[in-house]
């Protein structure tokens, strides 16, 4: 009797394991599949918009490199180098506080 008790369990365990697996992979499938019209795969009004904030935000960032380059390029001392450093870590906490 217990035998049969055994592999009633066993038949039960997989059986849940199984259907878990299944509804796993139906809700996983269907996540993947929601769409909320902000992901556009090509160009439009978002692509446009983001892509031009983009390039904005790293036509900035080039331009400050240039200037902390030019920066230690004219250093004479290391207190130059010092005030060089100190305004490239100003402008790298500025990006950290606009994300």
């Amino acid at each position: 009797m217990q035998a049969n008790n055994i592999f009633k369990k066993e038949e039960f365990t997989k059986k849940t394991v199984i259907l878990a697996a299944a509804l796993s992979l139906a809700l996983m499938g269907s996540a993947f599949a929601v769409d909320n019209g902000q992901s556009q795969k090509g160009p439009g009004p978002n692509f446009d918009q983001k892509k031009a904030s983009i390039i904005k935000k790293l036509d900035e960032r080039v331009k400050k490199t240039k200037e902390a380059q030019n920066c230690v390029q004219a250093a004479k001392t290391m207190d130059d180098l010092k005030v060089c450093r100190e305004n490239r870590m100003e402008h790298l906490k500025e990006i950290e506080n606009i994300k």
